[in-house]
């Protein structure tokens, strides 16, 4: 019975009450025949394709699977690339915290350097002027865990992955760091190799962050959308859009 209640709830949440909305809508204008029925079949389609697990696995799967973390980890430093803050908010030593994604790359980096004890070169700028920088954020966090601040290295004017690569390299060079480690989520790391390789950097990529299981289990509840899994095939798609860019020059 709690399964049961648990899967006609999940449709009544927005993204499936619009897609059934949608459905029915789409099934009436058939009936009546109506000249947007099939504008609205194909809107109705996309919008519930994307919506659903067995799509959107379908559409990350590829991205997260494109590389393994290494079972050796040999390297002269840690790349950090950035994935998002909130501004503003209140953290436990200061203000400003990263996102979601932005943690899941935190947790490995920290994890990393303190079991390997190199320096980490956190790379990620405020896109906009009402965002947080969030190398800084990474920084305080970083020294309250405990790490060394001589051990801390800040790229905070990175804005997008090209810039952390082309910034990164700078710092590299400058350090004369040869062989970095870079830690991204798994469905982003394709795109930043793309630009690490563009930048000339012999990188060992480490991603992190899977938002796909392995192996992906079916149940009742992979037919109902809902709004993470749209999101989820929206930064896929988003992906492969920055990977055509980057290879062929357009960013």
């Amino acid at each position: 019975m709690l399964f049961l209640i648990k899967w006609i709830y999940a449709w009544l949440l927005p993204i499936g009450c619009i897609a059934a909305a949608l459905v029915f809508l789409t099934i009436y204008l058939y009936w009546r025949r109506s000249p947007g029925r099939k504008p609205l079949l194909v809107i109705t389609v996309l919008l519930y394709a994307l919506s659903v697990q067995p799509v959107s696995n379908m559409l990350m799967k590829p991205l997260e699977n494109s590389y393994a973390p290494p079972h050796t980890v040999q390297g002269d430093v840690i790349i950090l690339l950035g994935g998002g803050t909130r501004a503003g908010v209140p953290d436990f030593d200061g203000t400003g915290q990263v996102g979601s994604a932005a943690a899941n790359r935190f947790l490995t980096a920290v994890r990393m350097q303190r079991k390997l004890d190199l320096p980490i070169l956190l790379s990620g700028g405020a896109v906009f002027s009402y965002d947080a920088g969030e190398a800084e954020i990474d920084k305080r966090m970083l020294l309250s865990l405990g790490v060394a601040e001589d051990r801390i290295f800040l790229d905070n004017q990175s804005r997008n992955t090209a810039e952390n690569a082309r910034f990164s390299k700078d710092i590299c060079t400058e350090q004369g760091w040869k062989h970095p480690i870079v830690i991204t989520s798994a469905f982003h790391m394709p795109r930043s190799v793309v630009f690490f390789k563009r930048a000339g950097m012999d990188i060992t990529p480490y991603p992190c962050d899977y938002y796909t299981d392995e192996p992906y289990h079916w149940s009742a509840f992979s037919v109902i959308p809902n709004s993470f899994t749209l999101y989820t095939s929206c930064l896929a798609i988003k992906e492969y859009v920055g990977i055509a860019a980057a290879k062929t020059g357009l960013q």
